[in-house]
């Protein structure tokens, strides 16, 4: 199988999970920190509507090549879905996270070939507590993605801590 998309060159969501838990059991390990970012692009259904799949396409790949860019080694890219990206950033705290994920929310393609394309962010902590998972991580980091869009979208937003309630608002269009 193989690990990186082939479209993007991001990690597959397999490949996303196996590098993953392996960051999950080193920050157990080493008790260090571990933040995730979920990332979404806005309206990108629109793109598609409006320009075509393969533009479309383009604007996902200067998206991953801008988003590798900005993202310090040993950080993990992967591809979680159509347009939804997860960065897994080892050895940094909630704030840290913040900043680069605004630096990727800011970070507008300077292609004048690709249409303008935003993302919503959200934001999550690894929490060091028996229940906590890589899964529950990117599930809080979803949620903050939806609180995002809720709010406006080209934002970046934090997911509840573990143990609250995730609610997940229902969007009558995507993107």
């Amino acid at each position: 199988m193989a690990s990186n998309d082939s479209l993007t060159g991001a990690l597959t969501r397999r490949a996303l999970y196996e590098l993953g838990e392996n960051e999950v059991a080193r920050s157990v390990r080493l008790g260090t920190k571990l933040s995730a970012l979920m990332l979404d692009l806005d309206h990108f259904k629109e793109i598609n509507d409006q320009y075509g799949h393969q533009m479309g396409d383009r604007v996902l790949s200067d998206f991953v090549q801008r988003t590798h860019g900005i993202l310090r080694r040993p950080s993990i890219l992967g591809r979680y879905g159509g347009e939804e990206f997860v960065a897994l950033l080892p050895d940094t705290d909630l704030e840290e996270a913040r900043m680069v994920a605004e630096r990727i929310r800011n970070s507008l393609s300077t292609n004048p070939d690709l249409p303008r394309c935003e993302v919503s962010i959200g934001l999550a902590t690894f929490e060091h507590t028996q229940s906590d998972s890589l899964r529950d991580l990117i599930a809080r980091a979803d949620a903050g993605v939806y609180r995002a869009k809720e709010l406006g979208r080209n934002r970046v937003e934090e997911a509840p801590p573990s143990g609250h309630p995730i609610s997940v608002p229902h969007f009558a269009t995507a993107g």
